[in-house]
């Protein structure tokens, strides 16, 4: 079994971290009717604990969670089928175990949402809230003030925050204990630095070693992220040399960054023309650099890139540049917005730790339909998206 789901948190008092985040989100579903905000959603990055919290705090007052992902069911009339004989009622699986469950809503990843390009999706999440029938809760990576506003306002908030080492340590520290490893410490704070708050991460990591894989030999977590991953994770920093790392570590996606951020720059509602006037300056110089490094040869330049465009993404991030979710077209076989084709993946690369011998991003292009196909009742969600984007494999 996943360890991320063999050590998932059964009751509240489990879950470590976000201490404030877990008394408000408990004291919302404890008293949701009387609650004057129709719903809650809870934000914050990958791995802090938030989908275990709901389901911890659901098991401690006797809810049956009925999980969506909210970037399945983009439209109203998905929404609304889905959950046809749930709201206000009970399902089948809630008389499991033996007692009656009332069932919770929650809506994972609805960042994913796009009011402007979904069919309703979102208005109805937000319809179904205020019917008050069943506490709903909502759960995003980031929450943009603009597409979300009416989310914002309906809703009651509440931020979990990256866990620290200490923390992570104190979760790693658990799984050694109950699974009876022998691992050194100086290599448990090792897996809790290079987690960087994440645990889900950290205890991925933590399984790879026991596994034997060699904790220097694990590429940096920072490294080969996804498109889309990486978009969303420069787009919430504030710090331009947390930025400057992240771009440093995943060079093959400076052209996609630098052509997303002059699509979020020139549709900002909010920045000022004269400073869009000026990030513009910068977004073509760097353009131009980036053609004449191609079309010369001079990859000795290729070392100011990320200065420059870590410049670029920090001052947009300021000014109201929001990244929405949009990447450039010839790069969609990088975007994955499903939680479950997402988990997938990272299970084939744990599977496959030690015995790839290509690039990751290789495989990931040229490789990945083969494998997927070749074990589809394995990987039933992400074989379905590889079928999608791929246009179908044998």
């Amino acid at each position: 079994m996943n360890w991320t789901e063999k050590y998932r948190a059964r009751s509240i008092v489990e879950i470590v971290g976000n201490e404030e985040a877990k008394e408000k989100l408990y004291r919302y579903i404890h008293s949701w009717k009387e609650h004057d905000k129709s719903g809650v959603l809870i934000y914050g990055p990958a791995g802090v604990g938030k989908t275990a919290s709901v389901y911890a705090i659901a098991n401690d007052m006797g809810y049956h969670v009925i999980e969506l992902n909210a970037s399945d069911f983009r439209s109203a009339e998905q929404v609304y089928k889905k959950l046809e004989g749930v709201v206000g009622g009970y399902t089948l699986d809630s008389f499991l175990g033996g007692r009656r469950m009332r069932p919770l809503l929650f809506f994972d990843e609805v960042d994913g949402m796009d009011p402007r390009e979904d069919t309703g999706g979102l208005k109805a999440l937000i319809d179904i809230a205020s019917r008050r029938y069943t506490p709903v809760v909502a759960a995003a990576n980031f929450i943009d003030p603009v597409k979300h506003k009416e989310l914002i306002q309906s809703f009651e908030v509440i931020e979990f925050k990256s866990l620290t080492p200490r923390q992570i340590l104190v979760i790693l520290n658990r799984i050694v204990l109950r699974e009876g490893l022998d691992i050194d410490r100086d290599v448990l704070v090792k897996i809790a630095e290079r987690s960087r708050g994440d645990a889900r991460l950290a205890i991925n990591l933590l399984y790879s070693v026991h596994m034997g894989s060699d904790i220097e030999a694990i590429s940096n977590p920072l490294e080969n992220l996804p498109i889309d991953i990486l978009l969303r994770r420069l787009s919430a920093q504030s710090d331009i040399s947390e930025i400057r790392r992240l771009l440093e570590s995943n060079p093959q996606h400076w052209k996609d960054v630098l052509y997303v951020y002059f699509d979020s720059i020139v549709r900002s509602p909010v920045m000022r023309d004269d400073r869009r006037e000026r990030l513009m300056k910068y977004v073509s110089l760097l353009d131009l650099m980036l053609g004449s490094i191609e079309s010369r040869g001079a990859y000795f330049y290729m070392k100011y890139i990320p200065h420059i465009l870590s410049w670029i993404v920090y001052q947009a991030n300021r000014w109201g540049a929001i990244y929405d979710g949009r990447i450039p077209e010839y790069r969609f076989y990088m975007f994955i917005s499903n939680r479950k084709v997402r988990e997938e993946m990272e299970e084939v690369f744990n599977d496959l730790q030690g015995n790839l011998h290509e690039s990751i991003r290789k495989f990931f292009v040229y490789s990945l339909p083969t494998f997927v196909s070749l074990n589809r009742n394995k990987y039933p969600s992400l074989h379905r998206w590889v079928e999608r984007v791929f246009g179908g494999v044998t």
